[in-house]
């Protein structure tokens, strides 16, 4: 049996097998494609953007993946989206281009000796108008602008067509002579708006289509328009009867109403939206000149002082000004205990409060803050081209080359018979069997699949490893925080009790500690009111913390040794005596058997790895149920990333900082513990709740979403099959057409909210 080799189609890069490029109109594009002209900065309208003022008030982030965002305004289907992400093509001084359908956007990276406006030239030469993005602007106002044009294309194209109607409803009753004559020309004057404003958008995709070689929709739809436009213009002024104003009109109010409607589902649906869900509705009290207000999240700012009551989540990080807080992190750090700030330590935006309430004060702009340039790396990479997404795109573009092949074909054979009619049904086959719905479906799946999975404390860098997690047959777990809790619980001490003053003492010292065991004691103590002052305080990473209190110095240090195999100890020193000794433990999660067990269940194998001593995992192997020749301990992270690199459809679950290695190697990375930012850096997948269920929620999901998508590529295929079919018999004319197209997109987006309810 031959084999083919697996590549990316040489135009639009979409995964193809055999051939150099995916479809017909890709291999026509790859063969025009070339550099458009430079203008000089007095002929390009857009040369301010040159400015260093400019430039740097748009500039995203150094560590971006692109350095500029374009909103284009016009984007509307798959064929935007293969042309806009050519855009190297046309000027080698963009290095990569990449589009969100979602948002209409355009993600660029330029050189260093790139000129930011020709790029803007380029994308309007391109046919959409280009506006340039900040990290602060709010993409809802584009959609608003964006949305108001339309619905006055829309508004001038219904009153057009609706009056026009008026006046041939006479005609069509039996009128004629003089008044027949001058209803007939009121409706020619009633198209001109239609014709000069309503139809601006679709002139703009023909002129592509003709200028590009590419093979678009709104090529057939402004031919068929003029067509009837200029036809009944002839007829008109001949005195023939053959007047087509109120179809042509109403063709083309219908085929606005439906690209509104994909326009506002794509906005409302496809697009991530990940800080609407963690802060659409929300409210903070300020305070300011000792007077309290409640204002919505999007007013907070920088310095602002405000009193966060219980289950509030911040709004941004800040400083602690109570003495101290209890915060649930899960959404950081994968933990479900809770942690014990101090004073003066700062909490990250995104945190949930658990005390009654507390006081804090504002450090920087959302945007800047942990969780907002998470967010906003969440959303540029949420619909990266999954390979079912880049199979609709494929089969969306022979789509249209097949549909218009048989129009054709059919135009040609049936025009000897009657050439009005071979033209009717070979437009109405176009208009109807158009692919919008089969190249709409997937990312408006993936989208939803998104929201469904953040909902359930799943953060996914990309709808991809949904596809991924089906494959997966190898389940790999570390063991600290993954099997166990990873959150270190005080057990005991030597003596059995420490003294207040003790207390406060180590208290005292562990304040400013973001440390694992610094959160235990903090949980595991009474706060005091008011702690020691701390002198030459200093932390070292690996051995603890050491600072003087009235003149004594004390020392934190861990110990090597203890009780128990199974837990961390740590030593108090006054001066060169020991005072204490503290005892820690991490515990197995309670899901951890019976989720091993479920995994086995399935015909998945599930490994341990861990840097841990053998003895304490092969304990955990043994209650979870893990093979002890599956087990494997006192690993380094390039061990752990050799051991899965020798399997295939492999998932590993760790901890983000120390597994990143491992994370990386598997084909699905799951971080469960560790920073979320870091984490996303080497992993997939990121979960904010403790525990394993998340992966079994993750499993559905994705199973979930492959039902989905079968099921809208099927209604999408027997719809345009069937539609065609009757437009072809004659059963379904131009009008009805444009009517019944957007039934289809209709049909994904109720099959698809109905999928993720």
């Amino acid at each position: 049996m031959e084999v083919l080799s697996q590549h990316n189609c040489g135009y639009c890069g979409v995964p193809t097998t055999g051939a150099a490029y995916c479809c017909s109109a890709c291999e026509v594009l790859a063969l025009r494609v070339g550099p458009l002209p430079v203008l000089k900065a007095g002929v390009n309208p857009y040369s301010y953007f040159d400015q260093k003022e400019f430039r740097d008030l748009y500039r995203h982030d150094q560590d971006a993946e692109y350095d500029y965002l374009f909103f284009a305004e016009g984007l509307h289907c798959s064929s935007c989206v293969h042309l806009l992400e050519k855009l190297p093509e046309f000027y080698p001084e963009i290095l990569s281009a990449r589009v969100n359908f979602a948002q209409s956007t355009v993600a660029v990276k330029l050189s260093d000796s790139a000129s930011l406006a020709q790029v803007a030239h380029v994308i309007k030469e391109l046919g959409y108008n280009p506006t340039l993005l900040s990290k602060q602007d709010n993409l809802a106002e584009r959609y608003k602008i964006e949305n108001r044009a339309f619905l006055n294309r829309i508004a001038v194209a219904g009153f057009c067509a609706g009056n026009t109607m008026l006046f041939v409803i006479p005609v069509y009753a039996g009128l004629a002579g003089s008044w027949a004559q001058i209803f007939n020309w009121l409706s020619f004057f009633l198209f001109l708006p239609i014709l000069f404003y309503s139809a601006i958008p679709f002139y703009r995709g023909a002129w592509n289509s003709l200028k590009y070689k590419v093979i678009n929709v709104d090529l057939p739809i402004v031919i068929a328009m003029l067509s009837g436009f200029f036809l009944s213009s002839y007829n008109l002024i001949i005195g023939n009867e053959a007047i087509y104003f109120d179809s042509t009109a109403s063709f083309m109010f219908f085929i606005l109403s439906a690209r509104y409607i994909l326009k506002r589902v794509q906005q409302n649906y496809l697009s991530p939206s990940r800080i609407k869900s963690f802060f659409q509705t929300a409210k903070y009290r300020r305070i300011q000149n000792e007077t309290e207000q409640d204002i919505p999240w999007s007013s907070v700012q920088t310095g602002d002082t405000l009193k966060i009551q219980r289950s509030q989540t911040l709004p941004s990080d800040c400083e602690l000004l109570s003495a101290h807080a209890t915060v649930d992190m899960s959404l950081f750090n994968g933990e479900s205990m809770p942690k014990v700030f101090s004073q003066g330590m700062t909490i990250f935006a995104g945190t949930q409060v658990l005390d009654q309430e507390i006081l804090v004060k504002v450090k920087i702009p959302f945007t800047e803050s942990k969780l907002g340039q998470l967010l906003r790396q969440l959303d540029n990479s949420a619909l990266a081209k999954s390979k079912f997404i880049a199979l609709t795109d494929r089969l969306a573009q022979k789509l249209i080359v097949v549909v218009f092949s048989i129009a054709a074909l059919f135009f040609l054979i049936y025009m000897n018979i009657n050439a009005t009619e071979a033209f009717n049904r070979s437009l109405a086959l176009i208009v109807l069997a158009c692919p919008c719905a089969l190249a709409f479906g997937s990312p408006l799946t993936f989208g939803l699949a998104l929201k469904k999975a953040q909902k359930g404390g799943i953060l996914l860098k990309d709808a991809t490893s949904l596809e991924r997690m089906l494959q997966i047959k190898n389940v790999f777990f570390d063991k600290t925080g993954t099997l166990t809790e990873g959150s270190l619980q005080f057990s005991h001490s030597e003596p059995s009790m420490v003294p207040q003053d003790i207390q406060k003492i180590i208290l005292s010292l562990e304040a400013p500690s973001y440390h694992p065991i610094a959160f235990a004691l903090r949980k595991a103590w009474p706060h005091p009111a008011a702690l020691y002052e701390v002198q030459d305080a200093q932390e070292i990473l690996g051995r603890g913390v050491r600072g003087t209190i009235d003149g004594v110095q004390y020392e934190i240090r861990h110990l090597a040794e203890s009780t128990h195999e199974a837990e961390t100890a740590i030593e108090v020193i006054r001066g060169h005596d020991s005072i204490c000794r503290l005892y820690f433990m991490d515990t197995l999660r309670p899901d951890s058997p019976s989720a091993v067990k479920k995994l086995q269940e399935k015909g998945i194998q599930c490994y341990l790895l861990s840097g841990d001593k053998k003895s304490r995992v092969y304990q955990v192997a043994d209650i979870c149920g893990i093979p002890r020749e599956n087990s494997h301990g006192e690993l380094f992270p390039e061990d752990k990333k050799e051991i899965v690199d020798q399997y295939r459809n492999t998932c590993m679950i760790g901890d983000g900082a120390n597994d990143s290695l491992s994370l990386k190697s598997a084909d699905v990375g799951i971080a469960v513990k560790g920073s979320v930012d870091l984490s996303l850096n080497s992993a997939d997948v990121y979960f904010t709740r403790g525990g394993l269920t998340p992966l079994f929620d993750l499993i559905q999901l994705s199973e979930q979403t492959r039902r989905v998508l079968v099921r809208n590529l099927t209604i999408s295929l027997v719809y345009n099959t069937l539609g065609g079919g009757l437009a072809l018999l004659g059963f379904i004319n131009p009008m009805m057409a444009a009517i019944l197209m957007p039934i289809s997109s209709v049909a994904i987006i109720l099959s698809t909210l109905w999928g993720f309810r």
